[in-house]
């Protein structure tokens, strides 16, 4: 590829709109927030909105599929990166990636959902078809760690598969933790799904088993949902509630606040891709608690800086807890979170990967085996 050629690599982006919540979108703002070399431009266009308002839903996609059009029409476009979960999302993107082979484009679908194995496997013959098809004829689909690679592959075995795994900066201080006022920090949505009330469930447990040691500890709930309200009303049901502090959702200025002052980090999914909030806590030095799950066991080590359970195991959420802050090595624990993330979850490094992605696929070129397989 010549010099010109790379002064002019277009891509377009393609995902939810920046105000729905969630790890998708803090990925889509660092693309967005971040300066690519190579003369690499981003343009992003939204498809999709949360609203319970369906008509506005429909027409907030087709004002997105007209620009779309419009882009791949007159706006030398090499490259379409498409941010794909499951269900509507995937209906979405199937549409997107139809219009974008059509004008003959490269198309990267990056893969998020945590649930979309179920999504497949609960699907009838004809939408399991237009999902093999999108991951087989996508150039390249980003999968978050080695667990999500190996279910892409089950579902297409065909599928040029590149393990991208979700990424953060690196705080320049790591936490100092305290073991004698331990605050644990929860930071999702409240929904099922993210185990909030499995950590109410097991939180009586923890304070009285720290408390007879003379600790304390405080339980910070970031995050809104569903849930909420059933969340606070098992927490006053079960005495525990002055042991909680519900701060609902957070901006990333209040979030990284959060962050600073935890010692803890609990997220008891049951299931997830790699959370971008289990990185942000090891980022900072925090030891976690979280379910084996999704490619999460790429972040939390098990026994070397946190622990993983099965999801739904309340008791063993509860013990381990216990055990993390009480018996272990628990600094220890959380300097090898920090490690962990310098080491394998760097965005700066992340970024390198995604550019000289962007770049070979624009020369046409087969990727690496490193990085995926035909």
């Amino acid at each position: 590829m010549n010099s010109e050629k790379q002064k002019n690599l277009k891509v377009l982006m393609v995902g939810s709109s920046l105000k729905v919540k969630g790890g998708m979108t803090t990925v889509v703002e660092s693309f967005l927030q971040h300066k690519f070399e190579e003369g690499i431009t981003l343009k992003y266009i939204p498809t999709h909105i949360e609203t319970k308002n369906n008509l506005y839903k429909k027409l907030f996609f087709l004002r997105g599929l007209v620009q779309i059009i419009n882009e791949l029409t007159f706006g030398k476009v090499e490259i379409i990166h498409m941010h794909m979960s499951e269900r509507g999302s995937f209906s979405r993107k199937y549409i997107i990636f139809k219009l974008s082979k059509l004008f003959n484009k490269k198309v990267i679908t990056h893969t998020h959902g945590a649930e979309f194995e179920e999504f497949y496997n609960q699907s009838d013959e004809q939408l399991k078809g237009k999902i093999n098809k999108l991951l087989k004829e996508s150039d390249t689909v980003i999968t978050l760690g080695e667990s999500w690679n190996n279910i892409i592959k089950r579902i297409e075995n065909e599928s040029n598969t590149f393990i991208l795994r979700n990424s953060v900066p690196i705080p320049v201080q790591q936490n100092e933790l305290n073991d004698k006022k331990i605050k644990i920090l929860f930071l999702a949505v409240l929904i099922k799904r993210k185990g909030i009330l499995d950590l109410i469930e097991a939180s009586k447990k923890i304070i009285k088993e720290l408390e007879a040691k003379n600790k304390q500890v405080e339980f910070i709930i970031a995050g809104d949902g569903e849930l909420e309200s059933s969340s606070k009303s098992l927490a006053e049901k079960l005495g525990v509630s002055k042991y909680f502090r519900f701060v609902g959702w957070v901006n990333n200025e209040q979030k990284q606040e959060l962050l600073k002052e935890s010692d803890v980090f609990v997220l008891p999914s049951y299931n997830e891709g790699l959370p971008l909030s289990i990185l942000e806590a090891i980022s900072y030095g925090i030891p976690v608690i979280s379910t084996n799950v999704g490619s999460i066991n790429e972040a939390v080590k098990n026994e070397k800086n946190g622990y993983l359970i099965n999801p739904g195991d309340k008791e063993k959420l509860a013990d381990f807890t216990i055990k993390l802050i009480t018996e272990c090595n628990f600094k220890h624990m959380g300097q090898a979170s920090r490690k962990v993330a310098v080491d394998l979850f760097d965005i700066n490094s992340y970024f390198k990967m995604v550019e000289n992605l962007y770049l070979t696929l624009d020369q046409r070129k087969t990727l690496g085996s490193s990085h995926g397989t035909k």
